[in-house]
């Protein structure tokens, strides 16, 4: 089985993050980071030379360790395993190349110090805090944060409207387990985006009534599907029209201007439109090539059928060859291109005006041994 490649449009974009900074988007919107980094990449670093760190290049996991659906992603809360205890951290970032989750520098830090970053799998999800019995001795409840020890998610479906896979997640086993929810999936919600910060109105923004003010009306259209079109104005009567809008007489309510934009307005290298030249160009040929057979038909003049429908065919090659070559020259032959020609072609012609003038106007110098022939009138 062939080995994937990253692509070169992927490829730029990770080199933009330079490979090693990591993401703050939460959703997964591709699998390109499961495609093999070319050799070449993997000592790319986002450190000075001086400060590189010739073991960070060799983090990268091989495409079949990596973690295809991110269950951990910024803006979740997460305790690490180990002596920290139930410290919450909140994850800033997620190094997908690396199976790495990064999180924000404590405040009490250097500026320069690198950010702590542990294992995908030494994160654990905080769910929450439940209520649990009373230690002995005591009548109270406690409330205890609850951790996911194992997860289990659904089926990765994709957001058409979002362009990005979505998926739940929920929590199988937790840690301390929750007596009343031993048996059940405990779901564990998305971190939700921070809402948009909009700045105070001042006095450079719209005031409403201008934002509510009607500045376009739509053309009305006829709702009877057999009713005729409106008629199409001529070039001078729709330049008259829009220029002078008191003189409209074909116009009605409102101009239609989308009936006569429609062909400005769409795209000429579509996929439909290139393939309907392509079926109208072949349309051509075989009624040319047919006109031709038809003609050297008419008139066999001793020939036999199967030699006429070769010479039509080879006279239909030569016109389809010449009508090649004349479309080839009128798409090189450009504005720039006729400009330039019009320029040497002046050039040339008033070169060839000065050596005239010299020519006629030539005077010799009178000096010995010098004959004017008999035969020539001065």
């Amino acid at each position: 089985m062939s080995r994937a490649v990253l692509p070169k449009a992927a490829l730029t974009g990770f080199l933009k993050k330079k490979l090693h900074e990591g993401t703050r988007i939460p959703w997964t919107t591709n699998f390109n980071h499961m495609k093999r980094v070319p050799r070449k990449l993997r000592q790319t670093t986002s450190k000075p030379e001086d400060s590189f760190d010739p073991d960070r290049s060799s983090n990268f996991h091989v495409p079949k360790t990596r973690i295809k659906f991110w269950n951990v992603v910024p803006g979740d809360q997460v305790r690490i395993r180990g002596r920290y205890g139930n410290k919450l951290r909140q994850v800033l970032k997620i190094r997908r190349l690396e199976n790495i989750v990064e999180f924000p520098r404590p405040a009490n830090s250097a500026g320069d110090a690198d950010p702590p970053a542990y294992s995908y799998a030494s994160c654990q999800l905080f769910i929450g805090e439940y209520e649990f019995p009373p230690l002995p001795g005591s009548t109270e409840p406690r409330k205890l944060p609850v951790f996911a020890e194992r997860l289990s998610t659904t089926a990765p479906v994709w957001n058409t409207r979002q362009h990005r896979w979505q998926w739940d997640r929920f929590a199988t086993r937790t840690t301390p387990v929750v007596p009343h929810l031993k048996d059940q999936k405990i779901k564990i919600p998305w971190p939700k985006a921070p809402p948009r910060p909009y700045l105070p109105a001042s006095r450079y923004d719209t005031v409403k009534k201008e934002v509510a003010k009607v500045t376009y009306v739509p053309p009305s259209f006829s709702h009877i599907l057999t009713a005729p079109p409106p008629r199409v104005p001529t070039e001078d009567e729709y330049i008259v029209g829009m220029s002078h809008p008191t003189m409209k007489p074909w116009f009605g309510d409102s101009p239609p201007v989308e009936m006569y934009m429609h062909k400005e307005l769409s795209n000429p290298h579509s996929r439909t439109k290139k393939m309907k030249r392509w079926q109208s160009h072949q349309t051509y040929k075989k009624s040319l090539l047919r006109d031709y057979i038809t003609a050297e038909m008419r008139e066999l003049n001793g020939r036999t059928a199967k030699v006429a429908r070769v010479e039509a065919t080879f006279k239909w090659r030569e016109k389809l060859s010449v009508e090649d070559e004349a479309e080839r020259r009128r798409r090189w032959l450009t504005l720039a291109v006729a400009q330039k020609a019009q320029k040497k072609q002046a050039r040339k012609a008033r070169k060839a005006g000065k050596r005239k003038n010299q020519l006629t106007q030539l005077g010799l110098w009178e000096a010995p041994n010098q004959v004017i022939p008999k035969d020539v009138h001065i």
